[in-house]
């Protein structure tokens, strides 16, 4: 849903008064990985090393178990794109973070460079976190923002 049309969310929307972003997959492999695949390289070459050397066989063990495991959950939130980004009639939901209609007091402004973008949800209570919102969803969140500003518009029409 986060490469579609702002049309396909607002059709969503009216429909189901339920919008699912799943996570997009080049977005998830855009900035973290890049700057991780570097480092993993050059320590994979020194893999073969540390097997050979008795001191150091352990930590070569480790470093197999671990990289299994990245490649592991890496893959698991390819293949099911999750954590899913949902906007439904109770509030805005990323993962297990949550914030509901009632206490949205703001929708930030876009900040961050192009790569890694980020868009916060203020809380009504100044001394809670800010629920920040990143393009890992969304591919346009300078729309994102408009459209969540008319749902946030409309849910507080509702309350009254």
């Amino acid at each position: 849903m986060g490469e579609r049309l702002p049309e396909a969310w607002i059709v969503e929307w009216h429909h189901n008064r339920r919008v699912e972003f799943p996570l997009r997959r080049w977005s998830f492999l855009q900035f973290p990985f890049l700057f991780v695949v570097g480092p993993s390289v050059m320590l994979l070459s020194r893999l073969p090393d540390m097997l050979d050397d008795g001191a150091c066989r352990f930590v070569g063990y480790l470093l197999i178990a671990a990289y299994v495991g990245v490649v592991i959950a890496v893959a698991w939130q390819l293949i099911t794109q999750r954590p899913y980004l949902i906007v439904d009639r109770t509030g805005i939901h990323q993962g297990r973070r949550s914030m509901p209609w009632t206490e949205v007091g703001s929708i930030g402004l876009i900040r961050g460079p192009r790569p890694i973008r980020q868009l916060p949800i203020h809380p009504k209570n100044v001394w809670a976190n800010d629920l920040v919102l990143s393009q890992q969803h969304v591919s346009d969140l300078q729309t994102f923002r408009t459209w969540l500003e008319t749902i946030l518009e409309e849910q507080r029409v509702g309350e009254r």
